[in-house]
């Protein structure tokens, strides 16, 4: 007869343990991105908390609310059967943004059209990238156009 121990068979560890995966500052934030998610939840004296002035928007938050309005909005157009299409994004902070887009000769026509008032200020003072990006994602010129808030 084969004796058999009472004890579990010891296997080799595939995985590493996190002490080994972690080597020196890999779990440290940096500094900017710190500041990132500050400015996001800071308080701007309303007591709401998410919210905070958008006049400093710029650099990298601003390049990362035109990639997630690119985000949205690319992969709608690519699903679209009917045209023009109506979408809604919305965008931390910034809040619902409308948009329409058409098809035209060898471009697309991007309608924007924010709920808030500051934040069509931010679209207007960021119209340049946006156009960029999209023209970039869709592959196509873009024409974007800011509606007015409060026109409709």
């Amino acid at each position: 007869m084969t004796q058999v121990s009472d004890k579990p068979a010891e296997r080799p560890r595939l995985r590493e343990t996190r002490e080994e995966r972690e080597s020196g500052n890999a779990g440290v934030v940096p500094a900017e991105l710190t500041r990132l998610f500050a400015r996001f939840w800071a308080d701007d004296g309303d007591g709401s908390g998410a919210r905070t002035s958008l006049s400093g928007t710029k650099g990298v938050e601003g390049a990362a609310m035109i990639e997630a309005l690119a985000e949205q909005l690319a992969p709608r157009l690519q699903a679209a059967s009917q045209w023009p299409l109506q979408a809604v994004l919305y965008l931390p902070r910034l809040g619902r943004i409308n948009a329409s887009v058409r098809r035209e000769q060898g471009a697309w026509s991007l309608d924007l059209e924010a709920e808030e008032e500051a934040t069509a200020r931010w679209l207007s003072g960021v119209r340049r990238q946006v156009e960029d990006r999209f023209t970039q994602t869709m592959g196509r010129t873009v024409s974007l156009q800011l509606a007015v808030v409060g026109s409709a």
